[in-house]
């Protein structure tokens, strides 16, 4: 074994720490959370407050599929009071440090590893440029960090200590955590017990096995994933989790073409996966070492299972440990060829005695330039492109040009990589397929900022036998817990789940297919939709019908048809009826305008009704012109024309039943006149509908 000293030690140390910084500016730009993950943390939620692992108390139904990673942030909630939404990214923060320290392990203790250093460096260097691999670092909350981590340790167990006993078992409980945190994990672990028991067989020279090794490797595994197959039985009454049954429609092998034709390309497969060959048959001819051979069985092997299902709904996620498992051997590939190439060169120069380059590192460092630059450069500009993005939208979709990568595309090839790229991504984005984070972030961001706020209201307001439906139930759903809420998508109810997906391949929606069957709702008894929390009890109403405070300058806006069982259920709450709340705005005050609209100036506000409030209402946009006391009262831009325009639109309209409300409030300054009415356009001009004048006293 090769024995650094402490200065090479030193050096290799500082020259990994650009690599190390490269991935946390990564990881920083790409630092997102997601709605998905939500539907853990209520998990959590309702586990810690004494529920059991449910969704909606009393239901059990298996709505996640990560139950270790539910377990790790129950126990850091309950035991450090960290809340899920803050601990779950820097726990995947912490077993990417230690997915990294694996890769460094292993590649310092592989045996007669040629060039050690500068293949750990090139290793580290492959990871930490992945922008994917980046993404994945915060994880959107979700556990994809946590499982790389345990399928990594466990090759590194196998390819290094397979003759250690102790080193079979954490393999082996490795594998149970990996198949107990993502359900791909026991079909990584067949593939790990099937190279184990070659690779022995081949080390011995015979086909017999030690038992006992096989016995250390395979039982804890088989007693710990038995064991949660019996507990899901018995808790939930199904063999298999509920969102197996709610995303697995039929296979869908177009999308999950298309999907991993577009990793490679982003992702520099392509480049990597031969190089692993390369390095497989290197290390295989000189050390009879299979540990490139495991890598590529289970890669090819898991790549045929995403082809089946169609990919995901992430931007690849379920690939998330190709990197670091790819890392390693692609560097001694890398070497390999750098060593050859030196052979030759070397060659050369002693026949045409010539003065040329025939250093093996040097040759090497000359391969690794442009696998590098092909395996991470398009990955970063779209990266950073979606960094960009803040507008709250759907089904984003980064197109590559000369516009916004420009850099990129005057590389040899790259413009028809890129190309193709673009075409692939589009057409996946179009049927929910490998979304960027980018389009998680903003929406998650998005929700958080409107359901936040119920996070510190009072328990009790909500009546128990509430009940509501909504497709994206991950944050509403954690901030609203005593709330019963039915997945309209089904990841957590077991007949939405079920529900026969008609349509064919070509209209689906990856995640989004099941819908509830007909009467379901009504039969479940969906009561009630609760809205994000408003600052006034106006801003509620513009919402729902009914408003309930929750809090200081916190109202809840409930939408319900079912008027007999709201006044049921809420008898003893605070609840605003809204047709009572703006009856009683106006009860004994005469309007000051008398029109299509009455016009009624109330304590400095403005409150526009008018009953049997029909379609053409709600065309004609409303004026309102104030004429201050003092026009040094205006703003700067409205100072000459001597007035103040608030127009609106029939957006701030409140409809109840067939009357139209509008609260508008007046400025703090003094008002001398008011003029307001409702115009339309014309001609390209404007007609007025009604018009009047106020003069306040």
């Amino acid at each position: 074994m090769q024995t650094l000293l402490p200065a090479h030690r030193i050096y290799l140390i500082v020259a990994l720490l650009p690599w190390l910084a490269l991935l946390g500016w990564l990881a920083a730009v790409s630092w997102f959370l997601t709605d998905d993950a939500y539907i853990s943390f209520r998990y959590v939620r309702n586990l810690l407050e004494g529920h059991g692992l449910v969704f909606n108390v009393g239901e059990r139904v298996e709505g996640y599929s990560n139950f270790l990673w539910v377990l790790e942030l129950a126990a850091i909630w309950g035991i450090l009071g960290i809340k899920p939404e803050h601990a779950a990214p820097w726990l995947s923060v912490i077993y990417t440090a230690a997915t990294i320290a694996a890769l460094l392990w292993w590649a310092w203790r592989t045996p007669s590893l040629r060039c050690r250093s500068l293949t750990a460096w090139m290793a580290l260097g492959l990871v930490c440029s992945s922008a994917t691999f980046a993404v994945w670092t915060s994880g959107g909350g979700l556990e994809t960090r946590q499982f790389t981590f345990f399928v990594v340790l466990a090759v590194v167990c196998l390819a290094l200590y397979r003759n250690n006993q102790w080193a079979l078992l954490t393999a082996s409980l490795s594998l149970a955590a990996a198949s107990l945190t993502r359900p791909e994990g026991p079909l990584i672990a067949v593939l790990c017990f099937g190279w184990f028991a070659v690779q022995r067989m081949l080390d011995a020279g015979r086909p017999r096995l030690d038992w006992r090794e096989l016995a250390f490797l395979i039982a804890p595994f088989a007693i710990l994933i038995a064991g949660h197959f019996l507990f899901r039985y018995a808790y939930y009454g199904e063999w298999l989790p509920n969102t197996y049954y709610a995303k697995h429609v039929r296979p869908w092998y177009e999308s999950g073409f298309r999907y991993l034709w577009a990793a490679a390309l982003e992702t520099g497969l392509y480049l990597l996966l031969p190089l692993v060959a390369v390095a497989l048959r290197e290390r295989w001819r000189q050390y009879r070492d299979g540990a490139c051979a495991l890598i590529l069985l289970i890669i090819v092997v898991h790549m045929a299972y995403v082809m089946r299902i169609g990919g995901d709904h992430f931007e690849y996620r379920p690939l998330d440990f190709y990197w670091p498992l790819l890392a390693l051997p692609a560097a001694v590939g890398i070497v390999h060829l750098g060593g050859r190439i030196a052979d030759r060169m070397q060659r050369i120069r002693a026949s045409a005695r010539v003065r040329i380059l025939s250093s093996p590192p040097a040759w090497a460092l000359l391969l690794f330039v442009p696998v590098i630059f092909y395996s991470s450069a398009m990955q970063a500009a779209l990266l950073f492109e979606g960094a960009k993005i803040d507008e709250r939208i759907k089904r984003i979709h980064i197109e590559l040009g000369d516009d916004n990568a420009g850099w990129l595309l005057s590389a040899p090839g790259m413009p028809a990589l890129a190309a193709i790229s673009n075409d692939l991504r589009a057409s996946l984005v179009r049927q929910n397929v490998g979304d960027r984070f980018v389009e998680h972030r903003e929406f998650a961001d998005l929700m958080i900022a409107r359901w936040q706020p119920y996070e510190n209201m009072q328990r009790g307001i909500i009546p128990g036998d509430a009940v509501m439906t909504r497709g994206s139930i991950g944050i509403h759903s954690y901030h609203l817990p005593e709330l019963t809420v039915i997945d309209s998508m089904g990841l957590t109810d077991a007949t939405v789940a079920r529900n026969p997906v008609t349509r064919p391949n070509r209209e689906r929606q990856m995640a989004h297919d099941r819908f509830p069957p007909p009467g379901y709702l009504e039969q479940r008894g969906v009561n009630i939709y609760v809205h994000p929390p408003a600052d006034t009890v106006e801003q509620a109403f513009y919402l729902g019908n009914y408003v309930a405070p929750v809090g200081p300058n916190l109202w809840m806006p409930i939408e319900s048809d079912d008027h007999e069982w709201v006044s049921s259920a809420f008898a003893g709450r605070d609840l605003i009826v809204s047709s009572d709340y703006f009856a009683e705005l106006t009860r004994g005050n005469t309007p000051a305008i008398r029109s299509d609209f009455d016009v009624h100036l109330v304590e400095n506000r403005l409150i526009y009704v008018k009953e049997q409030c029909g379609p053409n209402d709600l065309d004609a946009a409303f004026f309102l012109h104030l004429h201050p006391v003092d026009v040094n009262d205006l703003p700067d831009d409205r100072k000459q024309y001597g007035f103040d325009n608030r127009d609106f639109y029939e957006d701030r309209l409140i409809r109840l039943a067939n009357t139209c409300w509008a609260i508008v409030p007046l400025p703090e300054y003094d008002v001398a006149e008011i003029r307001t009415g409702q115009f339309i356009e014309v001609d390209g001009g404007y007609k007025h509908i009604w018009e009047g004048e106020i003069r306040p006293e």
